[in-house]
């Protein structure tokens, strides 16, 4: 294959971990997952904002909510099974690794440690100096455009998006995998037909591909 990849990045819900998404994983807990899809379905037909839907998310939840229990909710997480295989083997390649997700950098930055992952770019939660959640977010990685947020990492790494390459598994996905050298879709989602993506049914097998 002789592809050069420098930097492997991934979406991190349903991709590296095997639930779908730590924001749902905060309305299952508090049980306001009906205003979750409300403001998703808004967001989805352009009438809001990402930044709009995560301050409709977070205001959607009890008030007087603390980091603890944030912290406690999205420590409950399950790494894909082929995952810490997948990280070891980059590692012994020499190849950098991050996460780019629009999910909560509490549980991004956990991942990170748990698997030695070089970097990360996360959405956002703001706490009040008693660590009470505040209802402004931190937005940095729209869903629909996380090709921006990626573009920022690696400017800041110092590395091309063509010495790249990028794991997802929604449709969210698409721009942040296409705009990478090598965009892989994980199959368990619906399969989109684009020549530029390669689908793979486990996440061992992007190393078939370089």
């Amino acid at each position: 294959m002789n592809r050069r990849v420098r930097l492997a990045a991934f979406d991190l819900d349903g991709t590296v971990l095997e639930h779908n998404s730590s924001w749902v994983a905060i309305h299952k807990h508090f049980g306001t997952e009906h205003n979750g899809a409300a403001s998703l379905r808004l967001y989805t037909e352009g009438k809001i904002d990402y930044r709009e839907f995560m301050r409709r998310d977070i205001s959607s939840w009890p008030k007087g909510v603390t980091k603890d229990e944030i912290v406690e909710v999205l420590s409950h997480y399950r790494i894909r099974r082929e995952a810490p295989e997948v990280f070891e083997e980059l590692r012994k390649r020499g190849i950098s690794t991050a996460l780019v997700t629009s999910g909560i950098d509490i549980l991004a930055r956990d991942v990170a440690v748990d698997l030695r992952i070089d970097h990360y770019v996360a959405n956002g939660l703001k706490f009040d100096r008693a660590g009470r959640l505040l209802t402004t977010g931190v937005g940095r990685v729209d869903p629909t455009r996380k090709d921006r947020a990626y573009a920022r990492l690696l400017s800041r790494v110092g590395i091309q998006a063509k010495e790249t390459l990028a794991v997802g598994d929604t449709i969210y996905d698409l721009a942040f995998l296409k705009s990478a050298g090598l965009g892989f879709m994980l199959a368990h989602t619906t399969r989109v037909p684009d020549p530029e993506i390669i689908h793979i049914d486990k996440l061992t097998e992007i190393f078939d591909h370089f």
